[in-house]
């Protein structure tokens, strides 16, 4: 499992907070006649950013952030770890250096990227530091941050106003709502690792679709955890039993999106310009299903909810999902989903998206 997901909450950042009267605050500076700041001074002398430097620390990066060339850094708050259960500088240092050495560059591109300078479309394709690829994709207004534009990298959201197009001398941060996720694997390794999906994966093994997971690229897979199919009672001896003739061949082709060709994000629905598969779809799939992610983000409270939405198209008006649910909850948290893999991208879902029972030939 990546180090930025292995550590759980525990308790406040009492010894920072003794120096929180020193700190600054996110607010760029305003006085223009003051030579602006480097990277690794702002950083380093921000509250608000005492996780991500006790890390840059460790990892002997902060220094370089204070050098010549620019950088843009896709940044994690306090608020940002907080959320995957990371809030004490003593979880950071008990992580793996060179794993959270390489997720750190990970939220680096060089050269000086400001909102406005990111072509508006989905996925727009950059080398980080690390020497993978990251994705950003910006589109439609924010009505709460106004003139700003939603803005997304790898599915994480770019916070608004003052916390993003952060100028400094050699480059410019933007505060990311959640840290972003890479693994240097295959999707089918991905799920392979994982126990909790181990019914999925005898599943797409039963079905024939195993392999294309290590070989097809790029993918979209939603992956039930094991939960999902006991609800269905559905063990791993049934799924020995299921004879894949007698099923309509959609019934797990579903979960990679029949192994198309999609490269999809939680946030994707709401930037293409919907939130449900009541006005537009990511994909459409064979039998007429309608795949969307859903997504919120209310700047005002600086929550965000995401969840997947599965209709099926009659005629020329769309209707809820007639063999399974119509509305999935990604497992657990947002954490689960955006799981970016060598060839494609891994969420995890809390339910079957077609109940097998209802898919027999």
């Amino acid at each position: 499992m990546n180090n930025f997901m292995k550590y759980k909450w525990a308790g406040i950042l009492g010894l920072l907070l003794l120096a929180a009267c020193s700190k600054d605050n996110l607010t760029p500076p305003i006085d223009k006649t003051t030579v602006p700041r480097n990277m690794g001074t702002f950083i380093e002398n921000n509250y608000d950013l005492s996780l991500l430097s006790a890390a840059l620390k460790k990892t002997g990066l902060l220094d370089s952030l204070n050098q010549a060339g620019a950088i843009t850094f896709f940044a994690p708050d306090n608020a940002a770890f907080n959320r995957i259960g990371i809030s004490t500088p003593e979880e950071i240092d008990r992580m793996d250096v060179d794993s959270l050495r390489f997720m750190l560059r990970y939220h680096m591109i060089r050269d000086r990227y400001f909102i406005s300078t990111f072509p508006r479309q989905m996925d727009n394709k950059y080398t980080t530091l690390a020497g993978e690829k990251l994705y950003v994709s910006t589109d439609k207004v924010d009505q709460y941050i106004k003139s700003d534009l939603y803005t997304f990298v790898n599915g994480a959201f770019i916070m608004g106003g003052a916390k993003r197009n952060i100028a400094l001398a050699n480059g410019v941060i933007h505060i990311l709502y959640r840290p972003i996720q890479f693994y240097k694997m295959t999707v089918q390794d991905y799920i392979a690792k994982d126990t909790s999906f181990s019914l999925f994966t005898a599943a797409m093994k039963q079905f024939g679709l195993w392999e294309e997971l290590k070989t097809k690229n790029p993918l979209t897979v939603y992956v039930p955890v094991n939960s999902a199919f006991e609800k269905y009672g559905i063990t791993a001896a049934k799924i020995a039993a299921m004879k894949p003739a007698a099923y309509k061949p959609i019934v797990f082709a579903i979960y990679a999106m029949q192994m198309r060709p999609m490269h999809i994000f939680s946030a994707d629905g709401y930037i293409i310009g919907g939130t449900n598969v009541f006005g537009s779809n990511v994909a459409f799939l064979d039998g007429g299903y309608g795949i969307a992610p859903a997504y919120f983000h209310n700047s005002n409270e600086n929550t965000e909810s995401v969840s997947l939405n599965i209709g099926m198209m009659y005629g020329l008006n769309w209707g809820a999902n007639p063999d399974g649910p119509s509305h999935i909850p990604y497992a657990g948290s947002m954490m689960n989903t955006d799981h970016l893999c060598t060839n494609g991208i891994v969420h995890v879902i809390s339910d079957l998206m077609l109940n097998p029972d209802l898919m027999k030939q």
